[in-house]
């Protein structure tokens, strides 16, 4: 399964955040998370599997700008650095849940 794994520094507290994605097709994010409108044009989607970062995200083609998904648009990550693509054990269990937080707890 192919991952991308970025840094950024979140807007609400400046903090440095790193998130994790599996790449997923865009119809499939869209029935999963509830989201409408078109894919990033030529990018790459990815579901975050990590406690940090979106829901989503999407890279373009070229592998340098990340962009996360607001109320039907596209904006890109001014931040985003460290951007780094490999791949993980495909189990064939499909794709991984969202990680928890560790102040949160599965009910």
């Amino acid at each position: 399964m192919d991952t991308c794994q970025f840094t950024y520094i979140r807007k609400d507290d400046d903090l440095k955040q790193t998130a994790l994605g599996v790449e997923q097709p865009w119809d499939v994010l869209c029935v999963k998370l509830g989201r409408e409108g078109p894919g990033l044009p030529d990018g790459t989607h990815y579901f975050t599997i990590s406690p940090e970062g979106p829901e989503l995200f999407a890279v373009d083609a070229n592998g340098n700008n990340v962009y996360y998904h607001d109320e039907g648009k596209w904006y890109r990550y001014i931040t985003a650095c460290d951007i780094h693509f490999g791949a993980m054990d495909d189990t064939g269990m499909g794709c991984p849940p969202r990680a928890l937080a560790a102040t949160e707890s599965s009910p």
